[in-house]
């Protein structure tokens, strides 16, 4: 890869390698050029009074434009590349099929909740991933609805609309007045759901939306975010783009982002983690990516391993493509299951030192992507551009 290296009083010049200083350091992102490259500089290397009319300094604004950019970008890799994920949710998809399958009756019981909660769900004029608007479900009986969603679920390409499908199924498998899991699956959702929710329940129990700045009992408290004044409205912005940013000339199919639809909480717990680390509000912890995981644990694997970080990857196509959650949002919940049966299930409990080489560090997303992405040319010409926030995304948010 090639970077742009500080040389002279407010200039540079550009040099083969990673950003690292002679003993291997990192560098820092120092300034910006005219044409939105970054210039790296020793970290104690200060920003000149007057630069140059082709730099601009590198701040906090600047940081959280590039990051948008980047949480963007990785989603539609994500999206755009589904080898990478494939594995682990083509491994859902087919548990899931065999699952209902297996358990229909003579007379499809199962088919009217089924295909309410895929009308509900996956069929709208405004929602991500969507399988058609809502008077294409209107108009579709329950039988076709399923047969569509196999269709969908056994084509493994279009990751958002097969984790959308995936959701909506789980959500009626997991209630008990229509089907009860089998009880070593109940188990092992319940035991999830402890995790990576916070309150334990079926997917149907969602989180109370937070609207008050002063009820503290409010979910608002405790993911750090409240309804966004009005209504919001369709916006075709690709992932979590600002109308400012560069990027944002790829439009993106027309729906209702979270990032629109929620303001951040001041002086909660996770809003204030984000502006000490200089990282992007979305909108707040996501409670999706818990219901997700409830899924893929119970219907495709509990080992924290390379199978995981390919789930996450694509819930990053969903939520992070379309403009739902920060890729920060995603990962954080994520955490929570690092170690919940050691490295591979079935070993001893994993050691601290185990849970903290594994963990995820707030801004660093490389721990918690697939391998096979992290080896590929689609991630190395990101972290060239982005070298700033996919490796040390961790460590100058704090510094600027």
């Amino acid at each position: 890869m090639k970077f742009l290296l500080r040389d002279g009083n407010a200039g540079y010049r550009a040099v083969d390698g990673e950003p690292l200083d002679a003993q291997r350091q990192p560098l820092r992102p120092w300034m910006l050029t005219t044409g939105g490259d970054v210039v790296y500089a020793e970290w104690r290397d200060r920003v000149p009074a007057a630069p140059s009319a082709q730099l601009k300094p590198y701040d906090k604004s600047v940081s959280q434009s590039r990051r948008r950019q980047f949480d963007t970008l990785l989603a539609r890799d994500a999206e755009a590349y589904p080898e990478y994920s494939r594995g682990a949710v083509s491994l859902v998809s087919q548990n899931l099929i065999r699952f209902v399958g297996e358990r229909m009756d003579p007379l499809h019981a199962l088919m009217r909740p089924l295909g309410k909660v895929i009308r509900d769900r996956c069929f709208s004029n405004t929602g991500s991933g969507r399988l058609g608007t809502a008077r294409d479900g209107e108009i579709t009986d329950d039988e076709e609805i399923w047969d569509d969603v196999r269709l969908v679920l056994n084509s493994g390409s279009d990751i958002p609309k097969i984790l959308n499908i995936q959701n909506a199924l789980a959500n009626v498998l997991t209630r008990d007045r229509h089907f009860v899991l089998d009880k070593p699956r109940k188990e092992l959702y319940m035991a999830t759901a402890a995790r990576v929710s916070p309150t334990e329940g079926y997917l149907h129990s969602w989180f109370k939306p937070g609207n008050s700045e002063t009820d503290k009992t409010e979910d608002g408290q405790r993911r750090g975010r409240a309804k966004a004044d009005g209504r919001a409205a369709p916006s075709s912005l690709p992932g979590v783009t600002t109308a400012g940013d560069v990027n944002a000339d790829n439009q993106a199919e027309s729906r209702i982002r979270g990032i629109d639809a929620w303001k951040p909480l001041a002086g909660t717990d996770f809003v204030k983690a984000l502006e000490l680390r200089n990282l992007v509000f979305g909108a707040g912890r996501s409670g999706t990516t818990g219901e997700l995981l409830k899924v893929y644990r119970t219907f495709g694997r509990v080992d924290c391993d390379e199978q995981f970080k390919q789930y996450l990857f694509a819930i990053l196509a969903y939520l992070v493509g379309g403009g739902h959650h920060s890729c920060h949002e995603v990962f954080s919940v994520a955490n929570l299951l690092v170690g919940v049966n050691g490295p591979r299930n079935g070993r001893e409990a994993a050691s601290v030192a185990d849970l903290v080489r594994g963990a995820y560090v707030p801004g660093k997303y490389i721990r918690h992507l697939p391998d096979s992405y992290l080896k590929s040319p689609h991630f190395d010409r990101l972290k060239e551009k982005f070298y700033d926030i996919a490796v040390l995304g961790h460590l100058h948010g704090t510094f600027i």
